[in-house]
């Protein structure tokens, strides 16, 4: 019975020792803008979670599938450029502190662990500063040996890629609206 009692034991343990066999670190990407308009005129584009494609030429396409605008728990369903499509969900929005968190929920993710925030505070003499910053971990998390362009480095440059072109774009958007 001891036997028997061991081997179901060893049996049982073998299958969890690979999830514990790696872990991938938890990277991060910070990147700001001063833009030349007063922190509300900023915020109204920032605080549209359903506006991305207003500003973010990477997404074609937004719509709240779940929820209200601009309210904690809506849920926006995304599609890319290249014509993939994900749903982020929005976890924390203040706009006193003109300030918004969202995370990844389905489709075709760019991250696993993926939070980003987006802030809007004064740079002062009527212009504004955003931080867009993100925590994130590779798709393949579970493995030492990701697929071909999901490992650390290739996430990482993704979104070194798309948080700078982002936030050049909403400068653009923003100082040719608050000067019409």
């Amino acid at each position: 019975m001891k036997l028997v009692k061991g081997l179901l034991s060893l049996l049982l343990a073998l299958p969890a020792a690979p999830l514990f066999a790696a872990k991938a670190a938890e990277m991060n990407v910070e990147y700001s803008i001063v833009i030349n308009a007063p922190p509300e005129v900023v915020w109204e584009v920032v605080g549209d979670f359903n506006g991305l494609p207003r500003w973010l030429s990477t997404i074609t396409e937004s719509r709240i599938v779940l929820g209200k605008n601009r309210q904690e728990g809506a849920i926006r369903e995304l599609r890319r450029a290249n014509g993939t499509k994900v749903q982020e969900k929005l976890i924390a929005y203040e706009p006193w502190n003109m300030s918004l968190g969202y995370t990844y929920i389905g489709g075709q993710v760019g991250a696993t662990d993926y939070f980003p925030t987006m802030t809007v505070s004064d740079a002062g003499e009527g212009k504004s500063k955003v931080v867009w910053k993100a925590r994130f971990k590779r798709i393949a998390y579970w493995t030492d040996e990701p697929p071909a362009g999901q490992d650390d480095a290739s996430q990482l440059a993704a979104f070194n890629k798309v948080y700078p072109m982002g936030l050049a774009s909403l400068k653009k958007v923003i100082e040719e609206q608050n000067n019409q």
